[in-house]
């Protein structure tokens, strides 16, 4: 992996527990699935660079910081502190949970409050692969068009949609950059 990278974003994966927030993130930076993740404590961190399209035919690259944030209420305290210096952020909830995507607000408000502003998120309905889904992917298209968020589907065992929510986001963060 090269060391240039045209735009650097930290990115916060946020969500309750179990909603498949490291397992997005170890598919997206390593490649690959495990059914054994164990809890985040406090958080985890990975980097990985991607190639946006820019112009005709050109690329930029983008590195990501992608901070992994711990979904348990009993590390709610310390998520604040991953928050800062965050660009923009990953809104992910199990669509064979209900309650992950009910309180969904509750997590844009942390952050927030965290960051004294909105940044760009992208929101993500994970587990797609289950059969035994609860969430309507309309709900979750109407929670983010409210929000002005991009909504993605996604499988980390699949590997399905999980580019995409890191593309999106990419994109978003460089359009945001280039017109301040």
């Amino acid at each position: 992996m090269s060391s240039s990278y045209d735009f650097l974003f930290k990115v916060v994966v946020l969500g309750e527990g179990a909603v498949g927030k490291t397992a997005i993130v170890t598919r997206f930076s390593h490649g690959f699935f495990r059914t054994d993740y164990k809890t985040t404590i406090g958080s985890q961190f990975a980097v990985k660079n991607l190639e946006i399209p820019s112009g005709k035919n050109d690329s930029l690259t983008v590195k990501l910081q992608i901070w992994d944030v711990a979904g348990q209420s009993r590390f709610q305290i310390l998520r604040p502190m991953y928050y800062r210096g965050s660009s923009g952020g990953i809104l992910v909830y199990d669509v064979s949970r209900r309650r992950t995507f009910i309180v969904l607000e509750e997590w844009l408000e942390e952050l927030e409050k965290a960051l004294g502003k909105k940044i760009p998120l992208v929101l993500v309905a994970n587990k797609t692969d289950l059969p035994d889904r609860v969430v309507d992917p309309a709900e979750g298209k109407e929670f983010a068009e409210r929000h002005d968020m991009p909504y993605v589907e996604s499988s980390a065992k699949t590997g399905q949609g999980i580019v995409d929510i890191f593309e999106q986001l990419a994109k978003t963060l460089v359009e945001e950059r280039t017109t301040e």
